[in-house]
C-alpha cells in the first residue's frame, strides 16, 4: 500500500513547515534556552500542522543532540524512535474516541506518575481536546494545574472555544493560521520534484485556491491530480479531476449582485447546484467571502484575502468592490443571514438563496427613498397617495421637513354651479365607521367601489407590508416573500403561493391574525386573508415592491393603479388631458 503524501512528506525540521513563523520563533527559542512551559495548546484551522508541530516540539525535546536553534538533529536514538512511532514515552491520544472520564485517568492521569523509560520528558499528545467531557476535563484540570516536572502536554484542536476557559488558562496558547497561497505553491512545487514529476505552475495554483490555505487539503488533491499517472500534467487534464475554483464562482456571483442582475446570479446559482455543489458549504463560504469584502472596503488590509488567492486574483476581487460601497455589502451579509433559518423549512436546496437574489437585486427597493413626490392636477381632481404618518419625534423637531400641501386646483366656469366637496372627506371601510383621513389636509384615496382599499393598492405597497410583517414575526415574513396578492374579491384578500410548505406557514390563525391586523393598520380596512397556491407563479413576480417610506420624513412613493406603462403618471396625464402644476 502506497503511502499518502501528507505522511510521506510530513516535515521533520521546524524549517520545514509551511507558514506559521509566529509559532516557529517561540517554540526554538524556548528549546534553545531550556525553558519549555508545561502545557501547550494549538488551536486553528485543520490542515495547518498542529500535529506536525506538536511532534516536532516532542521529537526536539527529548533530542539528546539538539541544535543551537532548537531543531531536532533526527539521527540520534530518541529521534529515530519517535520518527518510527517507536518511543514509550510520546503518548499520542485521539480525545474524539476517548471522551470519558475513565479514559483520562488509565491513558493520563496513571501514566503520568511514572518516570520517562529512556527519554527526559513523558510527552501527552491529545488531539482534538475539545471532544473531551466535563468530567474528563476537570480530571485533566487536576494534573495541568500541579503536572510532575517530566511531563509535557501538547492540546491540539480546532474549536478552542469549546475548552473550559479553566484548561486555557493553563497553557501557552499558539493560534495557528491558514498558509497564505505563495507558501503553499512553493511546498506543492517542492513535492512534485520529490516525485520526479513535471507539473504545470497553473495546476498547483488551481490546487492552492481550491485548498483555501489548508496545507493537508492540498497535498490531498496533488495526490488525486499525481494519480493520473503522467510525466508531465498539464492543465487540461486536470480540469477534468479538480472543479473550478470556489473564488472564481464567489467574484462572478457577488459581481452579478453588485450588478443586481437577478437573472446571472440565480443562473450560476443553479448551474453550482446542478453540478453537485454542497449548497450549506457554498452558502457558509459565501459569507466568509462576502464578509472579506466588507473588511478590505472598511480597513484596506487585505491579508486574509492573501491567505486564499494569488496577486492576480486579488487585483480582480479589488476592481470588483471599488465602486460598492461598504454599506452595500453590509446589506447583501444582512440579507443572507436572514434566510439562514429558510433552510430547515424547505426541501428545494436552493430556495432561501434564489429567495435573498430577488431581494438584494430588486431595483425599486434599493431607490424606494430616492423617488421624488409628485402631485398631478387632473381636471380640478388630485391624485396622492396617503403620506406615512408623521413620528412624534418629527412632529416635535423644528427642523423636519414642513408638511407637502397640494396646490389650490384651477376651477372651470362649468364647475363654478357645482356643490363644492365636503372638505377632508372621511375614508368609509369594510366594516366599521369610517376613520378619519391620515393627514387632515390630503385626502385619502378611494375607488370607485367606495371601499377604502383596492387590489392595486395593496399590490404597491405588499413589500411595505411584509417589511412590518418581519418585524413582527421574522418567520412568516420569509414565507411571504414567495408569494403575492392574488386577487381581492369583496373584503377578502387571497395571497398566492409558489408552494404549499409556505402556504401552510401562513395558514396557521396567528399568523394570519398578524397579517390582518398588519392590513387594518395601513389601510384602515379589515380585510380576510385566504391562500391558495398557484405553480404558475414565478419569482420574478414575487419580488417585493417598495411600498411607502420606512423612515419619517423620507420622501413618499406616488402610488396609481398599476399600468402597463413605466410612467404611470404620465398615462394619467395623457388620458385626461391634466398637467403637472407641482414637483417636488
Amino acid at each position: 500500500m502506497s503511502v499518502a503524501l501528507y505522511r510521506k512528506y510530513r516535515p521533520q525540521r521546524f524549517a520545514d513547515v509551511s507558514g506559521q513563523n509566529h509559532i516557529k520563533v517561540t517554540l526554538q527559542n524556548e528549546l534553545a534556552a531550556g525553558k519549555l512551559g508545561h502545557a501547550y495548546l494549538f488551536c486553528g484551522p485543520r490542515g495547518t500542522g498542529k500535529t506536525t508541530m506538536a511532534r516536532l516540539l516532542a521529537k526536539a525535546a527529548n533530542c539528546l543532540n539538539m541544535q543551537e536553534n532548537g531543531e531536532p538533529c533526527n539521527t540520534c536514538n530518541s529521534c529515530v524512535d519517535i520518527v518510527s512511532g517507536r518511543a514509550l514515552d510520546i503518548i499520542e491520544i485521539d480525545a474524539a474516541s476517548h471522551t470519558g472520564v475513565d479514559n483520562v485517568r488509565e491513558n493520563i492521569i496513571n501514566n503520568a506518575r511514572f518516570t520517562p523509560s529512556h527519554s527526559k520528558y513523558k510527552i501527552f499528545i491529545i488531539d482534538e481536546v475539545h471532544m473531551l467531557s466535563i468530567s474528563a476535563f476537570n480530571a485533566l484540570l487536576k494534573v495541568l494545574e500541579e503536572p510532575p516536572s517530566h511531563v509535557l502536554f501538547i492540546l491540539a484542536t480546532t474549536e478552542v472555544h469549546k475548552i473550559p476557559v479553566t484548561i486555557i488558562s493553563r497553557c501557552q496558547r499558539f493560534d495557528f493560521q491558514k498558509v497564505i497561497f505563495n507558501e503553499l505553491v512553493k511546498r506543492l512545487h517542492w513535492m512534485v520534484g520529490q516525485e520526479g514529476i513535471e507539473v504545470e505552475k497553473k495546476v498547483l495554483e488551481l490546487i492552492a485556491k481550491n485548498a483555501g490555505g489548508c496545507v493537508r487539503d492540498a497535498e490531498s488533491l496533488l495526490e488525486q491530480v499525481l494519480s493520473l499517472g503522467d510525466k508531465h500534467i498539464t492543465f487540461d487534464q486536470v480540469g477534468l479531476i479538480l472543479p473550478r475554483t470556489s473564488y472564481e464562482t464567489l467574484i462572478d456571483f457577488s459581481a452579478s449582485l453588485f450588478r443586481h442582475d437577478a437573472k446571472s446570479a440565480v443562473s450560476l446559482l443553479n448551474k453550482l447546484i446542478d453540478e453537485g455543489v454542497e449548497v450549506n458549504n457554498w452558502y457558509h463560504n459565501l459569507l466568509e467571502f462576502l464578509r472579506k469584502l466588507m473588511l478590505v472596503k472598511i480597513t484596506g488590509d487585505e491579508t486574509e484575502l492573501l491567505q486564499d488567492v494569488d496577486d492576480n486574483m486579488l487585483k480582480k476581487i479589488t476592481a470588483l468592490v471599488a465602486d460598492v460601497p461598504a454599506s452595500e455589502i453590509n446589506r447583501m451579509i444582512t440579507i443572507f443571514l436572514r434566510i439562514k433559518d429558510l433552510f430547515k423549512h424547505t426541501n428545494i436546496l436552493q430556495l432561501p438563496l434564489e429567495v435573498a437574489i430577488v431581494e438584494i437585486t430588486d431595483e425599486n427597493r434599493v431607490n424606494s427613498a430616492t423617488v421624488p413626490t409628485t402631485v398631478v392636477a387632473v381636471e380640478s381632481k388630485q391624485i396622492l397617495s396617503s403620506p406615512p404618518p408623521v413620528s412624534p419625534v418629527t412632529q416635535s423637531n423644528p427642523t423636519a421637513p414642513s408638511e407637502i400641501k397640494p396646490s389650490e386646483p384651477e376651477v372651470s366656469e362649468s364647475d363654478q354651479n357645482e356643490e363644492p366637496p365636503a372638505a377632508n372627506p372621511p375614508t368609509p371601510t369594510i366594516d366599521d365607521p369610517t376613520p378619519p383621513s391620515p393627514n387632515p389636509d390630503v385626502p385619502a384615496i378611494r375607488s370607485d367601489s367606495g371601499m377604502s382599499v383596492t387590489y392595486n393598492q395593496i399590490l404597491s405597497r405588499w413589500g411595505y407590508i411584509r417589511e412590518c410583517i418581519s418585524k413582527k414575526n421574522y418567520t412568516l415574513g420569509i414565507s411571504l416573500s414567495v408569494c403575492k396578492p392574488y386577487k381581492l374579491v369583496g373584503d377578502t384578500l387571497t395571497l398566492g403561493f409558489i408552494f404549499g410548505l409556505q402556504k401552510d406557514q401562513v395558514d396557521k390563525p396567528t399568523n394570519i391574525g398578524l397579517i390582518k391586523e398588519i392590513l387594518l393598520e395601513e389601510f384602515g380596512a379589515r380585510l380576510d386573508v385566504a391562500t391558495i397556491v398557484d405553480s404558475t407563479i414565478k419569482l420574478a413576480d414575487v419580488a417585493p415592491q417598495a411600498g411607502k417610506p420606512s423612515s419619517p420624513g423620507a420622501p413618499t412613493e406616488i402610488k396609481i393603479e398599476q399600468q402597463e406603462t413605466n410612467d404611470p403618471i404620465g398615462q394619467v396625464l395623457d388620458a385626461f388631458g391634466g398637467t403637472v402644476v407641482e414637483k417636488i
